[in-house]
């Protein structure tokens, strides 16, 4: 009997075994999703379960099977799994793992993102793969930078964007840490947030990246979920020791002070009790940034600004990112 087939039918077994391990335990209350249009703000509900790198196939595709039932009775939008959890071993996508996740991701409406190492014909990938709210396959991501001594082959395809129903995500993998110009990359992307599937935590270098690039980072390493100002979330749900679950506002945005004061003046005097700014600079934070958010359901933080013609931060990076190298490439002054 072909390998494939051996791990098939192990699967389903992990699948069964789980299914009574939480049986078992006995009718758990469900938090239902988020409902955005009575909330302020953007809000999305994150996973990252960490449960460590690699290991025996069945025992931890079924601990990652009852980790991803605790995120969905708790209401998570999407759930993230470590890099390669359910060990080395290769398969197909979709294969046996892939599609064992993607009966709990339709079962509790959620997207989750599932890294395995992929069988793609004669090649083989350090993969993640998004499946979306009805247990289909919705992406992927190879490795950019695999790690020496993997054995795997390298992605010609490179970073990605993927639109879910809540905003734009990337994903990175663990080794991917070290080059900024991936991370650069996402910024141009223009995403909400990256997930970041490890065999380990990351540290200080990715507060560095949320912090220059303005979005969200879920590493899946050891629960430092980290906020578009830099700073690891203080407030976390652990409803046991290995899940981390946040709650994200993506509707929060920068904006520059250059020549946009007057602009920002008449908006709050304008709008008051429909967006605040969280955070302007200070003595300790020296950036000249706003930071807004909104503060009544239905109000877009992005849609006020445009009708004020207040740039985000991200889009006066770009664009003078963009004209300032023409200038240059022109040998114009500016």
């Amino acid at each position: 009997m072909e390998r494939t087939t051996i791990k098939a039918l192990t699967t389903c077994l992990a699948c069964l075994v789980t299914v009574g391990l939480v049986n078992s335990v006995g009718a758990k209350e469900v938090i239902p999703q988020l409902d955005r249009t009575k909330l302020p703000g953007r809000p999305v509900k994150v996973a990252a379960i960490c449960i460590g790198f690699g290991g025996e196939h069945d025992a931890k595709l079924t601990l990652a099977l009852e980790h991803l039932h605790t995120a969905g009775q708790n209401g998570v939008d999407i759930a993230c799994l470590p890099e390669e959890f359910a060990g080395t071993d290769a398969e197909p996508v979709p294969g046996p793992t892939t599609k064992a996740v993607a009966r709990l991701a339709r079962k509790y409406n959620m997207y989750v993102i599932c890294p395995v190492r992929e069988q793609a014909g004669d090649a083989q990938y350090n993969t993640a793969v998004l499946i979306d709210r009805q247990g289909e396959v919705a992406g992927y991501y190879r490795k950019v930078f695999v790690f020496w001594g993997e054995g795997l082959h390298l992605s010609r395809e490179g970073v990605k964007a993927f639109d879910t129903d809540f905003g734009r995500i990337s994903i990175l993998t663990c080794f991917d840490l070290n080059f900024p110009e991936l991370w650069r990359q996402c910024d141009a992307l223009d995403v909400d947030i990256v997930f970041w599937p490890s065999a380990y935590g990351g540290g200080s270098p990715l507060n560095a990246y949320a912090t220059l690039y303005h979005y969200y980072i879920v590493p899946v390493g050891a629960g430092n979920i980290i906020d578009m100002t830099g700073k690891t979330f203080e407030t976390i749900e652990k409803p046991n020791s290995k899940q981390f679950i946040a709650t994200l506002d993506l509707d929060r945005a920068f904006a520059h002070y250059d020549f946009n004061r007057e602009k920002v003046e008449k908006m709050l005097a304008e709008q008051r009790g429909e967006i605040e700014v969280e955070r302007q600079q200070s003595e300790e934070d020296l950036a000249p940034w706003w930071l807004f958010k909104a503060v009544k359901p239905g109000v877009s933080v992005p849609a006020l600004l445009k009708e004020y013609k207040i740039e985000t931060l991200r889009a006066y990076q770009h664009r003078s990112r963009k004209q300032i190298n023409e200038a240059r490439k022109a040998g114009e002054r500016i």
